[in-house]
């Protein structure tokens, strides 16, 4: 009997979704906190390997926190069966590739934020909570398919890299600073994960 991926086309799509809930979070909360420069130093501090958070929260959190919200999230929907085996799967941060998904989880958030603070008036709040999958802008709501969800997903993984990379190179003494950033090799080892997943079946 073949072996099964680990991630899979119904575990993007439940991926997706979780991602989209950071996302669309972002955009509300930088709607709530109504200070673009709150908004601009939280994105530049949680922008950095090892710094996660919400904007409403005041402070920053660790990865470990980051992964419990994010599970708690996928509990009170539809998403928690393939979410709770990934997480499990993926067992201690920084062990394997499937953890490319937390710091992934907060670029969504963070561009939520950014989307809101670069055009605040360019959509309507209730019409955005209404929809599904789409990003605010200064055009309005931009419906977003699954290919450009994987396709923004694999981009940030590349900004992501380029950032553990620099920081584990600043770093290279300290053997903490492993269990904050990624290899190389991880994001690449998503990257391919992601997009060969979509690529079975179709969208």
């Amino acid at each position: 009997m073949a072996v099964q991926p680990i991630v899979d086309r119904d575990t993007i799509l439940k991926m997706i979704s979780l991602l989209d809930f950071c996302y669309r979070l972002g955009v509300t909360d930088a709607h709530a906190q109504d200070d673009e420069g709150l908004c601009r130093e939280f994105i530049e501090k949680t922008s950095q390997p090892g710094v996660y958070g919400f904007l409403t929260d005041g402070y920053n959190v660790g990865v470990l926190e980051w992964q419990l919200r994010l599970t708690k999230q996928a509990r009170l929907t539809s998403m928690f069966g393939s979410m709770y085996q990934y997480f499990n799967r993926m067992g201690r941060f920084s062990s394997n590739y499937l953890s490319c998904f937390l710091p992934v989880a907060q670029e969504f958030y963070n561009k939520g934020v950014t989307d809101y603070c670069t055009a605040p008036d360019g959509c309507d709040l209730a019409q955005f909570n209404d929809a599904k999958r789409v990003w605010w802008s200064h055009k309005g709501l931009l419906k977003i398919s699954t290919r450009e969800f994987v396709e923004t997903i694999q981009l940030m993984c590349f900004d992501r890299q380029r950032k553990d990379n620099a920081y584990l190179e600043e770093n290279a003494t300290d053997y903490k600073a492993r269990k904050i950033a990624l290899k190389e090799k991880h994001y690449y080892f998503f990257i391919r994960a992601v997009g060969l997943a979509l690529a079975i079946g179709k969208e």
